[in-house]
């Protein structure tokens, strides 16, 4: 199984192994199962979603005495393990809708959600969800107000979250996705939160998920990354009905975080120089590592994971995403590329760095707009050349070791296969597609070829 484990009361039918991506089949007449996805694909198969990404971001925890930027001040790297409130066994979820903020979606309206969804029970035991209050004590404070179940009026602020769902709301723009978010100072994983629970608890599609810090953040192949304080970490449920392009779902959430960064730098741009050229994709360098990390002067600075199941005719899909914000060390932020990019041409840097709440409404807008157009056209073909003018690996060389070693076969990358692997080509000018071995972390190292017209 590719992630989490099955409850202990779940009867495990046959699961035929998927064709197009690394996804669980549940039949309408089975037991929901929990996370999941096949354990093999074919090697002309698509690429599979469970090797195909990172879900949260992992800072490298180097020796010595690391620091972290917050709203601009250097501060020690806390552990996520420290952030978290001691020996919690019951993680406190606050659940906050837009319509009770008055937005409208932007565009005619939001999609009306199901009463109290703060009261929805889960079949993870340890995760609680309550509804959000309105603030009282402004931004991220433990005078914000969250109402607990049989304590009407109480608050419960052992695992307060300091984001800002104000903010958030005000900078939505969607017509359903982001409409329902839930917050937490901490929580072993918002990933499996939203894996766990999607089907048997009928989540709503659109569902986001925050957490300040992360104790047991997921990544590709189960690896667990080190999530502190200081980064956008999230997942979000989404759907999609069609799995011959299931596995580019990725892809378009890599585009969006590029997007929603790129919309953050221009906001600092516009603010320091009147009249700046907005929306060219170039204001920092921001970059996709293909298939799903985001890179900027050679440094990773944030992650994709997707994950899903398939059950009743669709595909529930969770998307998890990690973006360093604010941790300048021990690799690099995208504040701090936002401000290095300014100091590069003598320009001030802006009043207030970028904030959680806004680049995730900015992540929530771009996807929903791709994502619809991936689902209208059926395929990734409208997306592609935006996509590799975002990518790092157009004319890039590779090598390819193959007969044990003995010989090294040099390629080089023009694009994207239609089946969203690697294309390239030869001295020649023969056109290969480029699959990952499934055993190195990195993805350029091992790579098999297969031949394709």
């Amino acid at each position: 199984a590719m992630h989490g484990g099955i409850a202990a009361a779940t009867t495990i039918a046959s699961l035929p192994v998927c064709p197009a991506s690394s996804t669980r089949y549940l039949r309408p007449s089975q037991p929901q199962l929990r996370g999941g996805g096949c354990a093999t694909t074919s090697a002309s198969s698509p690429p599979p979603l469970r090797n195909r990404s990172f879900g949260t971001l992992g800072l490298a925890q180097k020796k010595g005495r690391a620091t972290h930027v917050v709203d601009g001040t250097p501060r020690p790297l806390v552990s996520a393990a420290a952030a978290a409130p001691a020996a919690m066994a019951t993680w406190t979820v606050g659940v906050w809708t837009a319509e009770s903020f008055g937005a409208d979606g932007g565009a005619g309206g939001g999609v009306p959600l199901a009463p109290s969804p703060w009261e929805r029970p889960l079949v993870t035991p340890d995760i609680k969800l309550v509804r959000g209050c309105g603030r009282k004590g402004g931004k991220g404070s433990a005078a914000a107000n969250t109402e607990v179940a049989g304590n009407p009026g109480g608050t419960d602020d052992d695992n307060l979250s300091t984001f800002d769902e104000t903010a958030y709301f005000a900078a939505l723009r969607t017509r359903s996705d982001g409409h329902q978010l839930w917050t937490a100072k901490a929580l072993p994983s918002t990933q499996t939160v939203l894996q766990d629970n999607a089907a048997a608890s009928a989540i709503p599609p659109g569902v986001v998920c925050v957490a300040d810090a992360q104790v047991r953040g997921r990544g590709r192949g189960g690896n667990t990354w080190t999530s502190p304080p200081g980064c956008l970490m999230f997942s979000m449920l989404t759907t999609h009905a069609e799995g011959r392009t299931l596995p580019f779902l990725q892809y378009v959430a890599t585009m969006a975080a590029v997007e929603a960064i790129q919309e953050a730098a221009d906001q600092a741009m516009s603010a320091a120089v009147p009249g700046f050229r907005c929306g060219t994709g170039r204001a920092v360098d921001v970059r996709i590592k293909w298939p799903n990390d985001l890179y900027s002067g050679g440094l990773k600075i944030g992650g994709v994971l997707c994950a899903s199941t398939y059950s009743s005719g669709a595909f529930d899909v969770v998307v998890g995403v990690g973006i360093n914000l604010d941790n300048a060390e021990p690799t690099t932020c995208v504040n701090r590329v936002i401000a290095e990019r300014l100091a590069r041409d003598g320009l001030p840097l802006p009043s207030t760095p970028v904030t959680r709440e806004r680049l995730l409404a900015a992540f929530m807008n771009c996807f929903e707009a791709l994502h619809g157009l991936l689902a209208s056209s059926g395929g990734f073909a409208p997306l592609e050349e935006a996509y590799l003018r975002q990518w790092l690996h157009t004319d890039q060389e590779v090598s390819l070791e193959e007969d044990g070693g003995v010989t090294d076969v040099r390629l080089t990358v023009k694009g994207l296969t239609s089946t969203g692997y690697l294309l390239a080509v030869d001295g020649k000018g023969a056109r290969y597609e480029l699959h990952p071995d499934g055993n190195s972390l990195d993805f350029f190292k091992g790579l098999v070829r297969k031949k394709v017209p």
